[in-house]
């Protein structure tokens, strides 16, 4: 650390990632301050700073005060480790201060004197043991999905859907003989586990993600597991909205409807190409079903009151997914292709990709296929955020007049096989250098034509 940056630290005041002590408290102390700053967004412990006038007072006895520290630390369990190892030691206004960074938590749980404490504003708390399990939850240690699911009964679960997901499996033909018995299977992939009832029998009951994947009306029993779609005509979402859904079912047939409503809402403008009509959607849609598809399978389901949330605004749309990333992934390093995502509910995962519908075709490389799809398309690259939650932001290019006219007529008319052709005006083209013009071209017709057999395929089986 730099003296700029400790004086921006001292200038800031306490936070919840700054604390000021004016001499290094006992051990013990010290290692519940450390401890609540590791199980959170880490921080600073700044020592020669008067926590209240925020005065350089500096510390007299360094190397019992970086002795102090180190023991600390080690008081920890597991021990916690500084970044960098050492406590630095800065001359500020002609005072030594002793700087010790801790790291933000990796998914460590981080105890001291039997005790999980946790950084809360400027004070260090004990977390409650509900807080505990949601901790764990969240950072992947606990696996929310393999938990059996209290008052539901296998009788709760679709067997027409296991099998149909048993027809798919590629090993399907070498366990012929082994499928006869349905609850044992779902037994060994996770999806239903064995508990003791209140006479203290034996009894199967579906885990969460069996549910998930398999019952019949999930929500009755997981509240939190849904989708809410809002359609607004602004870019802000003061106005009230033109359509509010709220999608239930299991994980599949919540990815079904969120696809129906992309299909109904994002405007198709076209344009002739010769002879040629090319619908040219505004969102290619298969990233946008890839978005959802990651959402409801990658989400944090153990967080009460949550629900995947789809905002489609004027000029964007928005996919909001409970929970952050699992513990030692960072976004830039997932958006540059440099690390692989982990999966917060693996189990929901490996069935979903062999499920009937293909809907996990893409196991790890989802953000590069939608940055790949946009860019095909001759959009903006998708923004991916933490900021409470996971976000996605699909955002419109710039258009012109003409354009935003083609695109209020498709959204007051989704279908534009019903309605009688119009002449409307080209809207504003992408152009490419010479060398990928050609490429360009063929991929934005292929984006367009898979779109538009889509929208035929949902028409024909409606009717």
């Amino acid at each position: 650390m730099d003296i700029a940056s400790l004086e921006a630290l001292i200038k800031g005041g306490e936070t919840p990632t700054v604390e000021f002590k004016v001499a290094a408290p006992r051990p013990s102390d010290l290692a519940e301050r450390i401890c609540g700053f590791a199980n959170s967004l880490g921080g600073f412990i700044i020592i020669g700073v008067a926590d209240q006038t925020w005065q350089i007072v500096g510390v007299k006895k360094i190397s019992e005060t970086l002795d102090a520290i180190l023991q600390a630390a080690r008081l920890c369990k597991p021990a916690v480790r500084f970044d960098p190892s050492q406590p630095e030691v800065l001359e500020l206004e002609g005072q030594q201060i002793v700087v010790a960074h801790i790291p933000p938590n990796n998914g460590t749980l981080y105890q001291s004197g039997g005790v999980c404490w946790i950084r809360r504003g400027t004070f260090t708390v004990p977390l409650t043991v509900k807080e505990i399990e949601e901790f764990l939850y969240t950072q992947g240690v606990l696996a929310w999905e393999t938990q059996p699911v209290a008052r539901a009964t296998i009788a709760d679960l679709d067997m027409t859907r296991v099998e149909s997901y048993l027809e798919q499996r590629p090993s399907r033909s070498k366990m012929a003989g082994r499928l006869d018995n349905l609850e044992e299977i779902l037994l060994n992939i996770g999806c239903a586990t064995i508990t003791r009832d209140d006479a203290r029998q034996d009894v199967i009951r579906p885990t969460n993600a069996g549910l998930l994947l398999f019952g019949y009306d999930p929500q009755q029993f997981l509240i939190q597991a849904e989708v809410v779609c809002i359609l607004y005509k602004d870019k802000t979402g003061k106005q009230r909205y033109a359509d509010r859904r709220i999608l239930q079912g299991t994980i599949t047939q919540q990815i079904d409807q969120a696809e129906a409503f992309f299909k109904q809402y994002v405007p198709v403008p076209a344009y002739m190409d010769g002879f040629h009509r090319i619908d040219e959607p505004d969102f290619p849609l298969e990233a946008l079903r890839e978005a959802v598809v990651n959402a409801v399978v990658h989400r944090d389901y153990s967080l009460q009151g949550e629900a995947v949330r789809i905002f489609y605004y004027q000029d964007r749309i928005e996919v909001h997914n409970p929970g952050l990333l699992m513990a030692g992934i960072q976004l830039e390093e997932l958006k540059e292709g440099r690390v692989r995502s982990k999966p917060r509910n693996p189990i929901i995962t490996t069935v979903l990709r062999d499920f009937p519908g293909g809907y996990m075709e893409r196991v790890g490389s989802g953000i590069s296929f939608m940055i790949d799809q946009m860019r095909q398309l001759g959009r903006p690259d998708p923004q991916f955020r933490e900021q409470g939650e996971f976000v996605v932001i699909f955002s419109r290019s710039s258009t012109t007049e003409n354009d935003e006219r083609a695109s209020a007529s498709a959204k007051s008319s989704p279908s534009l096989s019903t309605q009688p052709r119009q002449k409307r005006s080209r809207p504003t083209r992408h152009f490419y250098p010479t060398s990928q013009g050609a490429s360009m071209k063929r991929k934005k017709q292929k984006l367009a034509s898979r779109y538009a057999s889509a929208c035929s395929k949902e028409v024909t089986e409606s009717d």
